[in-house]
């Protein structure tokens, strides 16, 4: 089994270099992320399809500061051990059998290694499934595969998973989007069932009612100055912050969620039609939810033409670990977002 290379340099280096980077504005068009209050204990995240798959690699290498995760249609950390063939195969179509056991292993000796943060850290986090039974772009034994991966590391009792028919491999909403039983942009599906809702409802617990979107702010902000120094070449150049009204404020303390795109489904694919269709603003607006949607661009270095984030390592082969330009980028952005003090 092929594994991260392992390396001198640290996340926490290049978080801190981030932060002083980003202490002033960085473009006369571009608003930077806003200060918000964000209540120890309450990081989470979620994905759809190689979303899916990034918001468990985010998981995983910082399990310290995230305390749980909603995966739609996607499989266990390192699926794809480098390898695009493996990616799409094994990893989607479910060609052959993902070694789950040998996955947790890795898990555990990176965490030794202290690549990703200790596998303690997990054992308490919740964690949501789901799979869409029309889904014929990420096969069942696939996502089998990641409940039994977080089952061995999470309290099983924690572990939800719900298996949706005639879902096809899209964004289960209330009435947003197309067919729910077919796979199209926007990838959002009106499938009279708010994912969105269900999956915030679990990793919370105790949600106020959806609430208007209007009763809160959808930013856009700058992801040049955290591309530039974490070294990805793939981050568009904008992404968006939702900060509900009740998030505004001196003595506002608020929750952080954060939402990862699928394939095709970015703002150059799709405009804010995921962010503003997919649910989350609602269940954000009423229950001081902050919740950042970063953005991939396509681009042509390195090649990446469908916009999707890295599971299988096209910017290279420490994507899976904390200091992967991608996760370093975003955990960048949430340590600016809640204006950490560099690390010591």
């Amino acid at each position: 089994m092929q594994r991260p290379a392992t390396s001198a340099c640290r996340a926490a280096v290049l978080v801190a270099a981030l932060l002083l980077g980003c202490s002033e504005s960085t473009s006369q068009h571009a608003a930077r992320l806003p200060r918000v209050e964000i209540e120890p204990g309450t990081v989470t995240v979620s994905g759809i399809s190689a979303g899916g798959y990034m918001a468990v690699q985010f998981h995983i290498a910082y399990s310290g500061l995230v305390n749980g995760a909603g995966v739609i249609a996607a499989g266990p950390y390192y699926c794809a051990e480098s390898s695009l063939q493996l990616a799409l195969g094994r990893c989607m179509q479910g060609d052959d059998e993902i070694p789950t056991d040998q996955l947790i292993t890795l898990t555990s000796q990176l965490a030794l290694e202290e690549e990703i943060d200790p596998i303690s850290d997990l054992v308490t986090d919740r964690v949501w499934i789901l799979r869409g039974e029309a889904d014929s772009v990420v096969e069942k034994r696939v996502v089998d595969a990641l409940e039994r991966y977080y089952k061995a590391l999470v309290d099983p009792a924690l572990v939800v998973r719900v298996d949706r028919p005639r879902v096809a491999h899209t964004f289960p909403t209330l009435d947003a989007g197309g067919d729910c039983a077919k796979t199209q942009p926007p990838y959002l599906g009106d499938c009279d069932y708010d994912a969105a809702g269900q999956m915030l409802q679990h990793l919370y617990s105790h949600l106020n009612a959806r609430g208007r979107v209007a009763d809160g702010r959808l930013l856009e902000f700058d992801q040049q100055p955290y591309a530039a120094l974490a070294s990805t070449h793939s981050l568009a150049r904008r992404g968006w912050v939702y900060v509900p009204d009740d998030c505004r404020g001196r003595n506002a303390s608020c929750r952080l969620h954060v939402v990862f795109h699928g394939c095709k489904q970015g703002a150059s694919f799709v405009g804010d039609r995921f962010v503003r269709g997919a649910g989350y603003l609602e269940w954000a607006a009423s229950n001081r939810i902050v919740v950042l949607f970063p953005q991939i661009d396509p681009g042509v270095m390195p090649p990446n033409p469908n916009g999707c984030w890295d599971w299988w390592g096209y910017e290279g082969e420490r994507y899976a670990v904390r200091d992967g330009p991608q996760l370093l980028a975003v955990r960048a952005m949430i340590a600016d977002l809640r204006r950490e003090g560099p690390p010591r």
